[in-house]
């Protein structure tokens, strides 16, 4: 196996995007919501001093510095959601995927909605093993899977190896890496 680039991770906040899950729209057959990567724009983080950090429901919730660093660079395909009454942190959301290589990293898919296609588990995103050959390029991406049960799931974040150099160099806290696998 050769390192490809690594997953970004944060801890968690102690805070949920949606505590109350009635605001999304769900799935009648499995009662699941449809969209993984909501904001709420009421969202606020009360406490914190990570740059990075995650809500128990798998947003990503990120500061201006984490923000700033990112426009500074240039990177194409990340989002900042605002949020009304926290203009210090922003929903964080990475659009380019890359390909989950889900049969050799033996991940399990459980209990599939044949209404909405979702399934109600997916379990075994780490290490990550993805279907490219080459390291990715500087920048940040998602798999194209979404992992966890329930309302919690959500896609690995990554990165490039450059991406995580520059990351580490700008000093910003709660950036937690793992190597990410590619194809021999």
């Amino acid at each position: 196996m050769k390192v490809v680039g690594y997953t970004l991770q944060g801890q968690f906040n102690d805070t949920y995007m949606f505590r109350d899950n009635s605001l999304l729209a769900k799935c009648e057959g499995c009662g699941y919501r449809l969209d993984f990567s909501p904001t709420n724009p009421q969202y606020i983080l009360r406490k914190g001093k990570e740059d990075f950090s995650a809500t128990y429901d798998g947003q990503r919730i990120v500061t201006r510095a984490f923000k700033d660093f990112c426009e500074e660079n240039r990177y194409k395909g990340v989002v900042f959601r605002n949020f009304e009454n926290d203009p210090d942190h922003f929903h964080f959301i990475v659009i380019p995927e890359v390909k989950f290589d889900a049969p050799r990293r033996k991940t399990r898919f459980e209990n599939l909605c044949p209404q909405c296609g979702n399934y109600e588990s997916i379990v075994g995103a780490k290490p990550a093993y993805l279907l490219i050959g080459q390291a990715m390029e500087d920048g940040f991406y998602r798999t194209d899977l979404i992992f966890a049960t329930g309302n919690e799931k959500h896609p690995v974040l990554l990165v490039g190896m450059e991406t995580k150099s520059k990351l580490e160099a700008a000093n910003l806290k709660g950036l937690e890496f793992a190597p990410a696998y590619g194809m021999e």
